[in-house]
């Protein structure tokens, strides 16, 4: 039967990794309260947890279940509930953890609620199909995902397996979130999928990625938009000329993995460091001073020294803004983990610190670059200094003394100095005024 008392009908949702499952965890609070259930706040007891898991590696596989067993341990009456990518790949390892009540794969959300609520859902309460949500739980920034599943399979990941084929959601469906978005006092939306840059290929017509930025910085009341990440052969003409619409942030995370063409080969990627750093090119040939970010995997088996300074080459060259440096984590199920020549973990570790390095090099003059210029920011939260911290349109964090009825806000910041690849900066105006 559902639980009576107040507190049992509070909860909290915990979410690992990517910026989909940040998404799927909204959908799943928004269908709660929908239900007549409250998000518990910071100070509070609630009576539900509900953990959305991430298994991109074994790594996050551990962390999941440490996270689950703290949860039972510290809240040992409240009810558990565990979903997402770990609960469709491998349930059973879940299950097996005492005080969980039930595990649910992703898009089982029905099935979830039907438990938590001792019985059938209310109609509407979750939106037909993978996508839509009205707001997003103490962010400044909305995510909004418009696509969802991957069919290219690279060497090291397990994500095809969880999340499926390729499936895109429709124009018009996106123009509507939106405005709803926006009309909720978002000031920025970013466009998040598992495979972004494929969207649209699984609908019909000639649906392009670069047709759903123009739906969403059409859409009325959007102030800024951003991509997450794509694929460096998916920079096309087509896309930049989008992207160089006044409310679409020049930024592009391009995952480059690795600067080796023999490593990129056997992690089954679809491009050479070559192809990559033309896509760059392009990228700063059609944008305006761009921000561009990038994930490396450090360690794969069969990584060279050699293969090692290829990508720290490739870096130096493309000068990402910021870099993302993960050393190899073998996730089971997947081609790399039965891969020989699996360098030893000491020297996964000594690479990964030196790009490591070599990223907060790149990103300190990045930050540098915009020292006497007036930037916007949208703040997103207060520091531990008391100072209102949020992020340029091209990515680089900012912090400036000012009111915190700012939060949410878009404003102008004259940067007067950089350091550690973040800027500080003096307020000049909200630009909701100016």
């Amino acid at each position: 039967m559902p639980p009576t008392s107040q507190k049992r009908l509070t909860f909290r949702i915990e979410t690992l990794g990517c910026k989909s499952n940040q998404y799927d965890s909204q959908r799943i609070a928004e269908a709660l309260a929908f239900s007549g259930w409250a998000e518990a706040n910071e100070a509070d007891e609630p009576g539900l947890y509900i953990v959305n898991t991430c298994t991109v590696t074994h790594a996050s596989d551990r962390k999941c279940r440490q996270l689950i067993r703290r949860m039972i341990r510290e809240h040992p009456d409240a009810r558990v509930f565990v979903t997402g990518c770990y609960a469709t790949d491998n349930p059973d390892d879940l299950l097996a953890i005492e005080g969980v009540e039930g595990v649910f794969g992703r898009g089982d959300w029905d099935a979830m609620l039907e438990a938590i609520l001792g019985g059938p859902i209310p109609a509407g309460a979750l939106p037909r199909g993978e996508f839509g949500i009205t707001g997003f739980s103490g962010r400044a920034r909305a995510l909004m995902k418009i696509q969802e599943g991957c069919d290219f399979c690279c060497a090291y990941c397990i994500v095809p397996h969880v999340r499926g084929r390729p499936r895109s959601a429709p124009l018009c469906h996106i123009g509507n979130e939106a405005r709803i978005l926006a009309d909720a006092g978002f000031k920025e939306i970013v466009l998040t999928g598992i495979h972004l840059g494929i969207y649209g290929r699984d609908l019909e017509g000639d649906v392009h990625l670069a047709d759903a930025l123009a739906c969403v910085a059409e859409a009325p009341g959007v102030e800024r938009v951003r991509l997450s990440s794509i694929e460096a052969f998916e920079v096309s003409d087509r896309l930049l000329d989008v992207m160089q619409h006044p409310k679409v942030c020049p930024h592009l995370h391009l995952p480059l993995q690795s600067g080796d063409d023999e490593v990129l080969r056997r992690m089954g990627r679809r491009y050479t460091a070559g192809e990559f750093l033309d896509a760059v090119g392009l990228a700063r040939d059609r944008l305006d001073n761009p921000a561009i970010t990038t994930d490396v995997i450090v360690g794969l088996p069969g990584e060279t020294e050699a293969a090692f300074e290829h990508t720290m080459e490739v870096c130096r060259t493309a000068a990402f803004s910021r870099m993302h440096v993960f050393p190899f984590s073998p996730r089971p199920g997947t081609r790399a983990a039965e891969m020989p020549d699996r360098p030893h973990s000491r020297l996964v570790r000594q690479r990964a610190a030196t790009l490591g390095c070599l990223a907060d090099e790149l990103s300190q003059a990045w930050a540098e670059g915009f020292v006497g210029q007036r930037v916007g920011v949208l703040f997103e939260e207060m520091d531990s200094d008391g100072r209102l911290t949020g992020y340029t349109d091209r990515y680089v964090r900012l912090s400036a003394s000012g009111p915190e009825c700012l939060l949410g806000e878009l404003a102008h910041v004259d940067c007067t100095a950089a350091s550690g690849g973040s800027l500080v900066g003096k307020i000049v105006i909200t630009q909701t005024h100016a």
